[in-house]
């Protein structure tokens, strides 16, 4: 058993976190935390990482990990790479357990066969989608052969194909003798899989029985089946693509023509790695491309970038890539000042600061929120600076259910208020499927509309 007794942290003296904590938690088993957006269910694996108190916080009761070697997943697996490739990265952290080369080989060989991320090991990491990224972390603490992995939200940027690939591999880590404990928002696929189930509840963490944990599953089960319409040709477009390249490493897209419907709210699906952000940063001109790609009748090449920048804004997929200022106060008026309609009154902002429930973290370091947190932040903030087009990056993206609900309503009514463009990457359907206007399938190089 993993013990945790009368454990409780805060970050500071205002702010506790966890409080007395008592539980066991059984070795060898895939255990599955749950709770709501900032309940700590991050803060509880870091403490079991040992990077808490260490690096942060104060800590007291007692953890016992029964002797095992532990290693950690960050939500945001981008935060906890060195080296410029995945080969690189898996051989650096060998290294530092002082293996040799005939063994870290050995090693490496392995994990990269049990992730599948054999394409991978030489491409930039920068350049990798965040669903590679995290099947990469999962490869270096594989390779690492440790006894206890601890995952955040380790499948929150992964397309469905392969987050079912993955936690059938952590199945089988677990059958092979392996500690799995990890945290998420999205419950399918662990029907069947999963062997405990622990969900906060306040500040408390209690472990569900057998048949609360099976009625949890189940009704967490996205079955649904969705459609869509398909634009019109005589519909106005906001973006016309005609004969456009992109390329990162390889080419990503091949596009003949494609029009974006303007004034509607439009999905983009497919497979981690093909090129969806890509595509949003070549429309925000972070990258190049090739052909052309007109915004209301005129190429944004051309377009002066502050001006164009002023009317087409985008909602990163890290959410932390997006602050500028230390505390949320200062990120929320910052926004205020770039306001260019009146929709975001201060009324409304502070209401929606309360909806989204971060009125109360209006002096914490925006670092230091939860990745759901920073999440409902960021979007509010873009919301706020009041662009005409908005291209979404994983907008659910470490969010619980409530939250999901909440923000997608905000978006909803920004939308229509102000007749913005949104285009939304998301492996998340459940969500976000009822209400979009179209759906593009990014795949082969290709987007296309689809009605399913």
């Amino acid at each position: 058993m993993i013990k945790l007794n009368n454990l409780t942290f805060s970050y500071d003296k205002q702010n506790q976190i966890l409080t007395n904590i008592n539980l066991n938690i059984p070795t060898k088993q895939f255990s599955l935390l749950v709770g709501p957006t900032g309940c700590g269910k991050s803060t509880l694996l870091k403490i079991l990482a040992k990077l808490y108190p260490e690096f942060a916080g104060q800590l007291s009761g007692t953890v016992t990990l029964g002797g095992l070697k532990a290693a950690m997943m960050f939500q945001n697996a981008s935060e906890q790479f060195t080296m410029a490739t995945p080969r690189e990265e898996i051989i650096f952290a060998l290294e530092n357990l002082c293996l040799n080369k005939a063994q870290y080989l050995k090693q490496l060989n392995e994990a990269v066969r049990f992730t599948q991320i054999d394409y991978l090991l030489d491409q930039k990491i920068n350049t990798l989608s965040g669903g590679e990224q995290q099947r990469v972390a999962l490869a270096v603490l594989i390779a690492m052969n440790v006894d206890l992995f601890l995952l955040d939200e380790p499948f929150a940027s992964c397309d469905p194909a392969a987050r079912k690939f993955l936690i059938a591999k952590l199945a089988h880590l677990r059958d092979q003798g392996k500690t799995i404990i990890l945290s998420d928002h999205v419950l399918a696929g662990y029907e069947g899989i999963c062997d405990n189930l622990f969900q906060f509840q306040g500040k408390r963490l209690v472990q569900l029985s057998q048949a609360e944990q099976e009625k949890l599953l189940r009704k967490n089960t996205d079955s649904n089946s969705y459609t869509f319409v398909l634009p019109q040709q005589t519909e106005e477009s906001c973006f016309t693509l005609q004969n456009v390249q992109i390329r990162q490493n390889r080419l990503l897209l091949k596009q003949e023509q494609l029009k974006i419907v303007s004034g509607k709210t439009t999905l983009i699906t497919g497979a981690n790695g093909v090129g969806k952000t890509s595509l949003f940063n070549a429309l925000t001109k972070m990258i190049p491309y090739s052909g052309s790609i007109i915004y209301h009748n005129r190429e944004i090449n051309k377009l002066p970038t502050r001006k164009y920048l002023l009317h087409v804004g985008q909602i990163f997929q890290t959410a932390s890539d997006q602050f500028i200022n230390v505390s949320v106060a200062d990120e929320i008026n910052l926004s205020k000042k770039k306001r260019t309609n009146s929709y975001f009154t201060d009324d409304k902002i502070a209401a929606a600061l309360s909806t989204l429930e971060l009125d109360s973290l209006l002096d914490h370091v925006v670092y230091s929120l939860s990745g759901g947190q920073q999440k409902k932040l960021q979007i509010l903030l873009m919301l706020i600076s009041d662009q005409d087009v908005l291209l979404i990056d994983e907008p659910l993206s470490g969010l619980d259910a409530d939250s999901a609900v909440k923000v997608m309503s905000l978006l909803r009514e920004s939308q229509k208020a102000r007749k913005q463009t949104l285009l939304i990457i998301s492996h998340e359907l459940r969500n976000l499927a009822d209400w979009c206007d179209f759906h593009l399938i990014f795949k082969d190089q290709h987007l296309a509309y689809t009605n399913k």
